[in-house]
């Protein structure tokens, strides 16, 4: 009798454990797909909040001509090395007069493939109106199956422009600002280039410095050019400054023979600084391509565009093992940005490596010297500011105790058949 209470007091500590682990199992199933949920936020966060850029865009101008005919090449790259489809379209004012070489009108990328080349041709047989004309090839990306999920984000990757003259003279005007600091000698550049189909003989500039409330500064004057119909020439001045930091208003007035030309830009007087905060690595594993996230802050009151990170690393005898560059970048004023490299680790051996991180924005550098740890699946970066992220991290934990938890349902469901065996087995000997 105290045996078969024993037996059934035994079979409820069983179902009692059966029921604890069966909750456990949904507790953590909720963990898990709220897990991976959030991680698929997350990345999908990541991309919306950064540009993945096709490529670099490319820009190329020409002056028109009758019979006016260009074969123009261009690239895409999959720089993630993922499954990629890209669908390219024709925008601008031209885009009667363009014939784009596909195979066919979706690009499919394998992730082996890094870059594939793409032509097309312009062909205008007609007269064109005065002034400039654009062609642009639009890069889309576009879900690889009805599940995936792809920011709807276009990227110009390749643009011409087609110059036609004006009648007489004509120019066209930019500026830039060089150097200017606070207590320095700024250098005023005015690039004049003559959109007219006479020759310019002598071109100059006054500059009138002036508070953002239109109060004058200065003025100064560049040197004088002659300008020959489609050429460029820059105009230099030079202006001592005394004024504090903060922006300023240029108005120019270019003199070209008898006839000027009015336009005018905002520019900033301070310095020009970024600096590198920090490199984050998600997931990595070696053997495989790492995703470098290298965080750089813009400390300047201005844009800063085309900036990018070139990191090299050295082996033990001191020779290049890897020579990694971002691609290129626009950082808005006084703001913070990602620059995406990625490294090859196929080769690499764990141990610890040297390693040098320019980045380049303008003609300016910001460096630092790294050590850089590796081993199978981390790698710690010394001398910088850095982030690893785990392969694989809670989720990974969590699903790691899911099965744990599974496994042990199953021996307890054994027990508890065994036993159940066992007890109807004695029931019966005793009938």
């Amino acid at each position: 009798m105290k045996k078969r209470v024993k037996i059934k007091r035994s079979f409820k500590k069983f179902y009692y454990a059966l029921i604890l682990e069966i909750v456990l199992i949904v507790i953590l199933g909720f963990m898990l797909i709220n897990e991976k949920q959030q991680i698929t936020f997350r990345a999908i966060s990541e991309l919306e909040e950064s540009e993945k850029p096709f490529v670099k865009s490319i820009e190329n101008n020409f002056d028109f001509y009758p019979g006016f005919e260009k074969e123009i090449e261009f690239s895409l790259f999959n720089p993630e090395h993922k499954n990629m489809k890209v669908v390219l379209t024709i925008q601008g004012t031209l885009n009667e007069s363009v014939s784009l070489f596909l195979e066919e009108n979706i690009i499919s990328f394998l992730p082996s493939e890094i870059e594939k080349k793409f032509k097309y041709k312009i062909k205008i047989d007609k007269e064109l109106e005065p002034g400039k004309h654009e062609v642009e090839i639009v890069a889309l990306e576009i879900p690889v199956t009805t599940d995936d999920y792809v920011p709807s984000t276009s990227k110009v990757v390749s643009k011409t422009i087609i110059y036609v003259p004006y009648p007489g003279k004509f120019v066209e005007a930019e500026l830039e600002v060089l150097n200017a600091e606070k207590n320095g000698t700024a250098e005023f550049i005015v690039s004049v280039t003559n959109r007219g189909k006479e020759i310019i003989e002598n071109a100059y500039a006054e500059i009138h410095i002036l508070s953002l409330l239109e109060k004058e500064i200065d003025n100064i004057q560049t040197d004088s050019g002659k300008i020959a119909p489609g050429e460029t020439v820059d105009l230099k001045g030079i202006w001592d400054i005394t004024v504090s930091p903060g922006d300023y208003i240029a108005k120019i007035t270019i003199n070209y023979d008898s006839n000027t030309e009015d336009f005018e830009k905002q520019f900033a007087i301070g310095a020009k600084n970024l600096s590198i905060e920090g490199i984050l690595v998600n997931n990595f594993q070696l053997g495989e391509i790492a995703k470098l996230q290298i965080l750089v802050d813009n400390k300047w009151n201005q844009k800063l565009e085309e900036v990018y990170a070139n990191l090299i690393i050295y082996n033990k005898e001191g020779q290049v093992l890897a020579d990694i560059k971002s691609v290129g970048e626009e950082i808005n004023a006084l703001s913070k940005k990602e620059l995406i490299a990625y490294w090859d680790t196929v080769g690499v051996e764990p141990g610890d490596y040297s390693g040098n991180l320019k980045v380049y924005y303008g003609d300016r550098i910001s460096e630092k010297g790294l050590m850089l740890r590796v081993s199978e699946y981390s790698l710690e970066i010394f001398g910088v500011g850095y982030a690893i992220r785990p392969r694989g991290g809670n989720y990974n934990m969590t699903l790691f105790l899911l099965v744990i938890v599974i496994v042990l349902l199953i021996i307890n469901l054994s027990w508890l058949v065994f036993f159940r065996r066992s007890f109807m087995k004695n029931k019966r000997k005793r009938k």
